[in-house]
């Protein structure tokens, strides 16, 4: 009782402004991805200023994993909702984004003018960091989902399909094949709990606006010629459809701006290899994506809007169901359903990490110098990923310059 007073009396200090600058704090010192995201929200919010307690941080992280979107943004999200509502949430994810959202979108103006420095030596380095960090992702998401047979058997079967067939519909068809085959297989795994329904009907509004955006977009692509709306209808589209953050969010980015043409492979993989260095939540990679777009002479303006409008189906989802997770999450079906899904997850970062992470990354013997020097200071230096990129894109860039020369030549006598 004592401890619950004291949280209480924390919250009734709490200001906007409190909340963002919270946030801005972590949104300058948070490296790692989302799962390091967690333990710095977890080491913040609870210990150190004591806004949450563990039980109720846990209850957020779980219901930020049953949504699509970014998890670790939309775990700050919560808690900035917990503190002031609607506002709260806002400034909660302003916070956090906004050092990454600058840095992402002036990195991809600079690349326009500068480009021939960024293109030699320092993005071979970034783009063979690249192809560890990814399976560095894939190793860790195997080791947490992937402990029985029937989810082995749906990642490999979703591998094998998305490298032949690299659609973005075959990929949200997968997702619910496979969550349609949890609730089969997975029912052992979903104990049922006594649930208490009591439904507030007023956050459907929100869930209502999602569906009707997600569905509207499409059409409104086909009837206007608007580069406006062909960008907000590709990255809110990402946003409601990528379970599990992070760098799952990688072929649903390539399936819709590298496959038509948006841009290149090689900046696609600059720009996610930049994301590894900044601290901040990866989907900032948004901005830097519309920024390098060559759709219109206002490229920031491009930029802002593609790092808005991915993280705008977060807002609705938050707003929307986590009134109701309480209910949710003791439901043994949607229990079963997300083991399935994230089972085919693991399955699309592998097919993500063949094409175009390998494909476009390891085309000549530098880059696969930069491959074994990525490989050390990673997996056995235990270097951090962020300064692993920075690391091997040094490198990288000293070796075009010739500064270190790795150069064979066997016609040499």
């Amino acid at each position: 009782m004592v401890k619950e007073k004291k949280l209480n009396q924390q919250i009734d200090k709490v200001t906007y402004f409190t909340i963002f600058f919270e946030f801005l704090k972590l949104g300058c010192t948070s490296f790692g991805g989302p799962i390091a995201h967690i333990g710095f929200f977890r080491e913040h919010f609870v210990n150190k200023i004591q806004w949450i307690d563990d039980k109720n941080f846990l209850d957020i992280v779980s219901f930020s994993n049953f949504l699509p979107g970014p998890s670790s943004s939309q775990v700050g999200m919560c808690i900035g909702y917990l503190q002031k509502g609607s506002l709260g949430a806002f400034f909660a994810w302003l916070g956090f984004t906004l050092p990454s959202g600058i840095i992402m979108i002036a990195s991809a103006y600079g690349l326009l003018f500068y480009s021939d420095f960024f293109t030699e030596g320092l993005l071979s380095g970034i783009k063979a960091c690249v192809v560890v960090i990814v399976f560095q992702a894939i190793l860790g998401m195997s080791k947490q989902y992937l402990n029985d047979y029937k989810k082995i058997l749906i990642t490999l079967i979703t591998t094998l399909i998305l490298i032949f067939f690299t659609n973005n519909t075959y990929q949200i068809i997968l997702i619910i094949i496979s969550g349609v085959l949890g609730n089969f297989l997975f029912r052992e795994n979903a104990k049922a709990k006594q649930i208490s329904l009591s439904i507030d009907y007023k956050p459907l509004f929100y869930l209502l606006l999602f569906v009707f955006v997600l569905l509207t977009f499409p059409i409104l692509n086909q009837i206007y010629n608007s580069d406006i709306i062909l960008i907000s209808d590709k990255f809110f589209r990402v946003g409601s459809l990528v379970f599990g953050g992070g760098h799952v969010v990688l072929p649903l980015l390539q399936n819709e701006i590298v496959n038509f043409n948006l841009i290149d492979k090689d900046t696609f993989l600059f720009g996610y290899g930049l994301a590894q260095i900044i601290p901040g939540p990866l989907f900032t990679f948004s901005g830097f994506l519309g920024t390098s777009m060559d759709l219109s002479q206002h490229k920031i303006l491009i930029g802002i809007i593609s790092l808005i409008m991915i993280f705008i189906p977060s807002f609705l989802l938050v707003f929307g169901a986590m009134p109701y997770w309480s209910v949710i999450r003791n439901i043994p079906k949607v229990k079963a359903f997300l083991i399935g899904v994230n089972a085919c997850v693991v399955g699309l970062l592998i097919s993500a990490f063949y094409n175009p992470v390998i494909t476009s990354s390891l085309n000549d013997y530098k880059s696969l110098i930069l491959l074994g020097i990525s490989i050390v200071i990673i997996f056995l230096v235990k270097t951090p990923q962020w300064a692993s990129v920075i690391i091997v894109a040094i490198i990288g860039k000293m070796m075009d310059l010739d500064i270190l020369n790795f150069s064979f030549d066997i016609r040499k006598k």
